[in-house]
This record gives C-alpha cells, structure tokens and sequence, in this order.
C-alpha cells in the first residue's frame, strides 16, 4: 500500500519561482520572500481545513519617543540623517499582535496544518536590515504577511528560499534561481534608471532656484518626511521615485514663474 506523503513532502515539491518578492536592502543581501497571498492560496487548495493563521498576543507597550538628527558622509558630502530616540515605555492593559521592545519589534505567527503547528518570528526591519524603533501599523502588518510565510517555509513551501535568518541559499533550485536572479536584474536596472535621473533633475534643480544641491536635497527630504514619517524605511527607489517628483514640481513651478516675469516685462 502507497504511503501518504507528509505536508513536508507535498509543499517542498511546490514551484515557487515565479511567485517571489524580491526586497532590495541599503545593504547586504537582497530578501526573497514568497508572495504570501499566492502561499496562502496554495496551501488552503491542498489543505482545504488549513485555519487562518494565529499572529502571538502580547502585552502591549507603549513607546515615546522624539528624532534625533545625525549627519552622513556620502560621496564626499554631508546629509541629515534621523532616528527615533525612546523617551519612555510603559505597559497597557491591552493585548496585541507583535512584541514592542526598546530594542525593536516582532511578531510571531502560527500555521496549522493537518493538526501540525508551524511556528516562526521575525522582527520589523528597516531597508538596511535593521530594527525599527516604534514601527508604524503599516510596517508591522507587512511583517506579519512574511512572518506567516516563513512559518509556511517550515511546512516545506519555499524553504530552499532560505538559509539561516531571511538569506537567499545558494543552492535554490535552477528554475527558481534563474527567476529569481532576472528579477533582481531588472530591479537594479530600474533603480539605475531612476539614479540617473535624480541626479540630473537635482542638478537642475539646484542651478534654477540658486541653491547648493546639498540644501535642495536636504529640503525636498524634510517635506516629504513631514507627510510620510516612515519616509527613510521605503526603498531607494521609492524614496528617489518620490523625490524627482518633488524635483520635477519645482521645476514646473519655477519655469511658471519665469514665463509670468517675461509676460509682465513684455507688457
């Protein structure tokens, strides 16, 4: 009689390839994680019984805190940098999905499978790989949505995508490698693309309004970081998509300007 294969079994055999989100970091590695909507669905199609996944309670903290300013060389010019600096903490009679530490937080979820749990943590990180102080709901909420898909690792989906804490392994299978390797090209071509062109439209920017390309920077930054407080956690790419938006409003703006003057001197 043919023996049944274990969940381990079934899932580890599933072809993720083509269903993998690639995080491009400040440094280190990239991330590749399964997309957890797509895991999910695979999973309830063959565990139908599979219950919704159980994200940990704990005690809620709250945290104070203010920015503080720091300063970065970069190519041989100095930026304004900020972190958050706890004031305060104290505990709520209230329970809560994630774990808030003055070191950082994480959340930790469980999946039950055919009666078997899988349980895995994983902590709300910053594009360089670091803990966020006091994270936003948002951050936390895509923590959870990777939590849940590493936990889906142990039970064999995707954990050739993984070698010790969140690194892709070298030994991915060659399908999965060769995707996931094209996606990352087309990745770094794109953020390539939109380096060259925050550079040219500061330079721009910077010979219009009569200013230094370190105070346009520092300037646009702090608009955009007084609507988006979670502005320096975003990708480069997203952070500099952003940018040459504002570069480009500035641009318009000026050259508005400039057309009323000329109408008024011709007049």
């Amino acid at each position: 009689m043919a023996t049944k294969e274990s969940v381990f079994e079934t899932l580890s055999k599933v072809d993720v390839s083509k269903h993998v989100d690639v995080i491009q970091m400040k440094k280190g590695p990239a991330l590749s994680y399964v997309s957890w909507s797509w895991a999910w669905s695979m999973v309830k199609s063959y565990y139908p019984d599979t219950p919704t996944p159980v994200y940990t309670k704990f005690p809620e903290m709250k945290l104070e805190t203010h920015k503080k300013s720091y300063e970065v060389d970069y190519n041989g010019k100095k930026y304004t940098r900020y972190y958050n600096v706890i004031d305060d903490a104290f505990i709520t009679e209230r329970k809560v999905p994630y774990l808030t530490t003055t070191t950082g937080t994480m959340v930790e979820c469980t999946v039950t499978i055919q009666g078997e749990p899988y349980t895995e943590s994983l902590f709300v990180m910053d594009n360089s790989n670091k803990p966020v102080i006091n994270p936003t709901m948002a951050e936390i909420n895509k923590t959870q949505k990777r939590c849940m898909v590493k936990a889906l690792a142990l039970a064999g989906l995707g954990l050739n995508l993984y070698a010790g804490e969140d690194l892709p392994m070298g030994d991915v299978a060659e399908n999965d490698k060769k995707a996931i390797e094209e996606k990352q090209k087309k990745e770094a071509a794109l953020l390539e693309e939109v380096r060259k062109s925050y550079t040219n439209l500061l330079s721009e920017v910077a010979v219009v309004t009569g200013n230094n390309v370190g105070d346009v920077e520092a300037g646009v930054k702090e608009t955009l970081e007084g609507s988006n407080p979670d502005f320096d956690t975003w990708s480069e790419r997203l952070r500099k998509s952003k940018m040459i938006d504002m570069f480009k409003r500035i641009l318009k703006k000026h050259g508005a300007q400039k057309q009323q003057e000329f109408e008024e001197v011709d007049s």
